[in-house]
């Protein structure tokens, strides 16, 4: 048996022992007449000299035992029954061994308790002779207290011994209780105040409950200014100098700070560029064997929802600004006030901190910050990378939605000079965010179920869809969870049908390692370096143009020349000069075709972890050749989890994928492990992501791009009547 619950069994044992015997005495105290003791007892000569028969509630072992207690204690003798009950109540409610160093302690609080029975001269005096005792202190009380025979009342006095009593008296219950006096008329005294406090406060939440936003936000800064003000008078009691927490002060320190603004991003900005200009940027140059192909119209996305946005409000984004500003005022921290920038999502409040304020302090207090402006969840940025200015992000009470049409028609999706742009979303100053798969090169996105992980992936797919045709990108599509991606099984992209089946996922990857190494034996016979030089590169002129060419440069003939009589001429003397006739050359079936063009090739996992549950070594290794050396031969990967773990994403797939997009995950280990920093925790969900692009570290927080099932719909369906899907077929009869 463990030693815990040995010591729990032993005390409440003991408890109940305990509690038993003050029972007994208890009511064997109150229910004591002298007339109930036994004539054989010893004392009942001295209680009463008679037996009439016992009406104890004890019987006669209960009047024997008041007896005692009466003749030796006094009335001190309630004081040892509820010191039993109290030990025994102790003992249930405690899993420590009793102490043994409170014992004689408790021998003192009964002694003391009997002498202090004995010298007060007030109550109890009629004791004696109603319970044929001695004295109010019984024999203890007498022979110590006594006004004749006492000894401690001899040797110092009434008043000597009375103080000594009562100091006894009060140190010993403090030794045996654990209880002290003095704190314990503390709480009493401030029991009062605390009872008023707690209903100043739920009276404050219930007013805060039925006002407005703008009524809570005064109610709220009346409040943090009363506080202020207690906390200003409290320093100045003590002596210490008050904290400044004006902004005109520290603008004093720093005149050539700009002008604060309130700029709202998530209003949409008017538009530069003529819907015929922006179709025109958008069709690729075409194709031979998709010459009638027509690229998807932005009709089949839905429109701007422009109704449902409504502009900012200065004066209420300024007082939650003048709220942070108090509330770290507060805590000694003097701040001036920046530029507020309001996102689809968050908005960010920029300060300016005072010389020798450091940021970490700011950092300190989110929590604090958190609950005066009751905000849903914020993020603090110290300092703002490329600012001088802390930032706090606070999301907004409403949300706007960043729809793929409205990136679509944006001007950096159309002047961007990337080779595979994907719209992201916006970020909180509202730029649009625009990624380069063809730079990335590979791309991790993570996050839990329901933060926008599926609908970025669907956006990504979107994008490519409305900028190349099937004969400039494909498709691998590897989807786990099967109902993800069924909806594009139907695109002339792709390359083989969505792959839903885990164990045949290893045979399209080791297709894309093929035709990896297939597309680098080109590029050595050709001579370029990576599938750009390859494409751009001039090509190679037929047969029947090299005649023509031929035929061209040759002289005419002269009318002087001599005329040919075939008839009189030998063979020979025609067909001296004439060259020999070229020969036909026939390729083996191990040469390498050299193709006009080379078409991206996009793999998009959908779900790493189930992949890494059949055959983590396989796919491990795979995915790391793949993007190891993928890049130059246009072969991109795009992979997606919802379970973020160490066994999932491991090291060497983070090492080899370098752009990263994290949505809301569980913990901050999750976000290490994607992002290998904390923050990731603490987003809103619903689209609310860390971009971190390639070759910089740092994060770009963002609202991601919303498209709906409806839209993927109609687009997957213009693009799929256009053409049928033309499946490779040597890796699709393999996986047949």
């Amino acid at each position: 048996m463990p030693r815990a619950q040995e010591n729990r069994t032993l005390n409440e044992v003991l408890g109940l022992i305990l509690l038993g015997l003050g029972t007994l005495l208890f009511l064997a105290l109150i229910s004591y007449e002298p007339k109930q003791v036994p004539a054989w007892f010893p004392f009942s000569s001295i209680a009463s000299g008679s037996n009439r028969g016992s009406t104890n509630f004890i019987g006669p072992v209960g009047a024997i035992l008041a007896c005692v207690f009466y003749f030796v204690l006094g009335a001190a003798s309630y004081l040892a029954a509820v010191t039993l009950l109290g030990c025994g109540g102790a003992l249930l409610l405690s899993s420590m061994l009793p102490n043994a160093r409170r014992l004689p302690w408790i021998f003192v609080f009964i002694f003391t308790g009997a002498c202090l029975a004995e010298l007060q001269p007030w109550f109890l005096k009629g004791w004696p002779r109603l319970m044929h005792i001695r004295s109010v202190g019984g024999w203890l009380g007498y022979w110590f207290a006594d006004k004749d025979h006492g000894f401690l009342r001899n040797m110092l006095g009434l008043v000597g011994s009375s103080i000594v009593l009562v100091c006894l008296y009060v140190a010993s219950l403090i030794m045996m209780t654990g209880i002290h006096p003095i704190l314990l008329l503390r709480r009493v005294l401030a029991l009062p105040s605390e009872m008023w406090e707690k209903y100043s406060k739920k009276y404050y939440e219930y007013r805060l409950q039925r006002a407005t936003e703008r009524e809570r936000l005064d109610i709220e800064q009346r409040r943090m200014e009363k506080q202020a003000r207690k906390i200003e008078k409290e320093l100045t009691k003590k002596g210490f100098p008050t904290p400044q927490p004006e902004s005109s002060s520290a603008s004093d320190e720093e005149p050539d700070r700009p002008e604060p603004k309130v700029i709202d991003t998530s209003m949409p900005l008017p538009k530069k560029l003529e819907p015929k200009s922006k179709k025109e940027k958008l069709v690729p140059q075409e194709l031979p064997d998709f010459e009638n192909y027509v690229m998807p119209s932005l009709d089949l996305l839905d429109a701007q929802d422009l109704d449902g946005r409504a502009a900012a409000d200065p004066e209420e984004l300024l007082k939650i600004q003048d709220t942070l500003i108090d509330t770290l005022a507060q805590f000694g921290i003097s701040v001036a006030p920046g530029d507020i920038t309001k996102g689809p999502t968050i908005t960010r409040y920029e300060v300016y901190p005072a010389k020798g304020v450091r940021v970490d302090k700011i950092v300190s207090l989110e929590r604090d910050i958190a609950r005066a402006t009751r905000a849903e969840r914020i993020n603090i940025l110290a300092p703002i990378p490329g600012k001088d200015t802390v930032g706090i992000e606070i999301a907004n009470s409403r949300k706007v939605k960043v729809t793929l049409r409205e990136l679509l028609e944006s001007e950096e999706f159309h002047s961007s000079k990337a080779k595979i742009p994907l719209a992201l979303g916006k970020d909180v100053y509202g730029k649009t965010i625009i990624g380069d798969l063809a730079a990335m090169p590979h791309c991790l996105v993570a996050g839990t179920t329901g933060s926008g992980k599926s609908v970025c992936i669907n956006s990504i797919i979107a994008s490519m869809l409305y900028r190349f045709t099937p004969e400039q990108i494909r498709f691998i599509m590897i989807d786990p969870k099967v109902v993800e991606m069924q909806v594009y099984n139907t695109l002339p992209h792709l390359v083989i049908p969505v792959v839903t089946d885990p164990k045949k996922v290893l045979l399209a990857l080791r297709w894309v390692i093929d035709e990896m190494e297939k597309r680098y034996k080109i590029f050595a016979k050709t001579g370029v370096r990576n599938i750009t030089s390859f494409n751009a590169r001039p090509l190679p002129k037929s047969q029947a143009e090299l005649d023509a060419e031929k035929k061209e440069k040759a002289p005419p003939p002269r009318v002087d020349d001599e005329v040919i009589d075939f008839n009189e001429k030998t063979d020979d003397e025609l067909f001296t000069d004439e060259p020999e006739p070229l020969p036909v050359i026939v390729p083996r079936d191990d040469e390498i075709i050299v193709p006009d063009n080379m078409p991206y090739i996009v793999v998009i996992v959908d779900e790493l972890a189930d992949l890494m549950q059949t055959a983590p070594a396989d796919v491990e290794s795979a995915i790391a050749r793949i993007t190891q050396m993928a890049r130059a031969a246009g072969i991109h990967m795009i992979v997606a989890t919802q379970t973020p773990r160490a066994d999932v994403v491991t090291g060497i797939i983070k090492a080899n994928i370098p752009t990263r997009i994290a949505f809301q995950v569980a913990s901050g280990l999750d976000s290490r492990i994607i992002l290998d920093e904390k923050g990731a925790e603490r987003l809103l969900g619903q689209g609310d992501m860390l971009y971190l692009p390639p070759g910089t570290s740092r994060m770009t927080r963002a609202q991601g791009v919303l498209v709906t099932d409806e839209e993927i719909h109609r687009l997957v369906d213009f693009v799929s009547k256009q053409s049928a899907p033309v499946f490779e077929s040597a890796i699709h009869d393999r996986m047949q």
